[in-house]
C-alpha cells in the first residue's frame, strides 16, 4: 500500500512547499459578507484592508463533511492508497469532527485521522514532522505512521505575543474593554496552545520587542527543545538566541 500524507490549509504551509513534498491539502473558506473564497486564494492584505475599513474580521469556515469526503475519494480512487490526514485542533474547531463524519462515506480503514491539538506554525512541523518520520521510514504502514504522530502532537509547542488585541477582539477571543486596558498599559500577553485552546498564561509590559526577547528567554528555559525543528517567528522584532537558553534584542 501507498501512505499519502494530507493537511490542511490552516497548518500555513505555503502551498508551492506543500506541492514539493507531495502533500495534498484541503482548503478551509474565508467569509466576506459580499463573497466566500477559499483559504489562501486572496493575499493576506485584503483581510486587513477589510478590518481596518469595517473594525471586522471576516469569519472563518471549516472544511465540512462532504468537501472532507470529496477530498478523501479522490486521492482513494487509487486501490493502493492509504491517507494519513493531519487535521486542525478540534479544540478550535468542528473541522476534525467534521472530518470524523465524512468517514461514513469513505472507505474508513483507509483513512487515519491525526488530531493536531495545535494551530499555524505548530501545526505546519507537525505536518513536517510527519512527512520526516514517512521518509524515514517507508516500511510503516499508514497505521503505524499515524500512531507516532501522535506521539509528537504532545511535543510540539507554540506560543505567541499579539502585538495589539485588535483582531482578537473583532474575533470574539478577549472583551473589547481587556483590549483597551491592554493597550493602555501596554500589557502584551503571551498566548500558549495548550491541549489545542488559546490560552493566556503571562503577560509582559512595555514595548515588543522587550516582551518578545523576554518570551523566547522565558520558553527556553521552560521547554527541553528539538533543535532540529525549532521554528521562531518574529516579525520586525530581531531576536538573537544562543542555545545556552539566552535571548536578546538586537
Amino acid at each position: 500500500m501507498k501512505t499519502i500524507i494530507t493537511t490542511e490549509s490552516c497548518s500555513d504551509i505555503p502551498v508551492s512547499m506543500l506541492e514539493k513534498l507531495n502533500v495534498p491539502m484541503v482548503p478551509f473558506s474565508v467569509n466576506f459578507p459580499d463573497r466566500t473564497v477559499l483559504d489562501g486564494e486572496l493575499p493576506i492584505q485584503e483581510i486587513y484592508d477589510f478590518y481596518e475599513a469595517t473594525r471586522q474580521i471576516p469569519k472563518t469556515c471549516a472544511v465540512s463533511p462532504y468537501q472532507y469526503s470529496e477530498f478523501f475519494n479522490r486521492l482513494l480512487e487509487d486501490p493502493e492508497v492509504e491517507i494519513v490526514h493531519i487535521g486542525y485542533s478540534s479544540a478550535c474547531s468542528c473541522s476534525f469532527q467534521n472530518a470524523l463524519i465524512s468517514l461514513q462515506d469513505c472507505d474508513e480503514k483507509r483513512i487515519h485521522l491525526v488530531d493536531c491539538l495545535n494551530v499555524s506554525g505548530g501545526f505546519g512541523l507537525l505536518t513536517l514532522k510527519a512527512v520526516e518520520l514517512h521518509t524515514r521510514n517507508p516500511q510503516w504502514s499508514a497505521a503505524q505512521l499515524a500512531d507516532e504522530i501522535r506521539k509528537w502532537v504532545p511535543r510540539i509547542k507554540t506560543l505567541f505575543i499579539p502585538e495589539k488585541l485588535d483582531f482578537l477582539a473583532a474575533g470574539g477571543r478577549v472583551s473589547n474593554a481587556a483590549a483597551l486596558g491592554a493597550s493602555l498599559l501596554r500589557i502584551k500577553p503571551r498566548i500558549d496552545i495548550l491541549k489545542g485552546e488559546l490560552i493566556n498564561t503571562k503577560k509582559y509590559y512595555g514595548t515588543m520587542k522587550k516582551a518578545a526577547s523576554q518570551m523566547v528567554e522565558d520558553f527556553l528555559s521552560e521547554e527541553p527543545l528539538d533543535r532540529t525543528m525549532a521554528l521562531i517567528i518574529l516579525p520586525k522584532v530581531r531576536i538573537r538566541i544562543s542555545w545556552n537558553g539566552c535571548a536578546s534584542a538586537c
